[in-house]
């Protein structure tokens, strides 16, 4: 193999810094322990805080969205609740006006059911 090439890659992997920094001192020591763990929580601090603003919209999306749904369906229930009011004041109101037929009407639906339901067993 070419010498030159293994000595091009370590003079530049001598100058390369690693994405925490350098812990190569002025004077060619290594940094003190503290000094790097001071390090990575700063780069672990900016890591967190980027996800955090690109997390942001996302989750203002995501409230604003159940927000609606919210609301879209609370006005569905009111609906639901004034229509049933409105059908139980028409049944109340018709058998006021008709109760022999509500009440034919009514034995029959309970014959009807038992019929379906029950049945005689023979």
């Amino acid at each position: 193999m070419d010498n030159t090439s293994s000595s091009t890659t370590t003079s530049s992997m001598q100058g390369a810094s690693s994405p925490m920094g350098s812990s190569i001192g002025s004077n060619g020591a290594a940094g003190s322990p503290q000094n790097m763990v001071e390090r990575v929580a700063q780069t672990a601090h900016e890591t967190v805080d980027r996800v955090a603003a690109a997390a942001r919209p996302a989750i203002e999306r995501l409230t604003n969205g159940a927000s609606t749904a919210r609301e879209t369906l609370q006005s569905k229930a009111d609906q639901l609740g004034a229509l049933e009011e409105q059908w139980i004041a028409s049944a109340r109101t018709y058998v006021r006006d008709h109760p022999f037929t509500a009440i034919t009407i009514a034995a029959l639906a309970g014959l009807i059911i038992g019929r379906l339901g029950g049945g005689r067993s023979e």
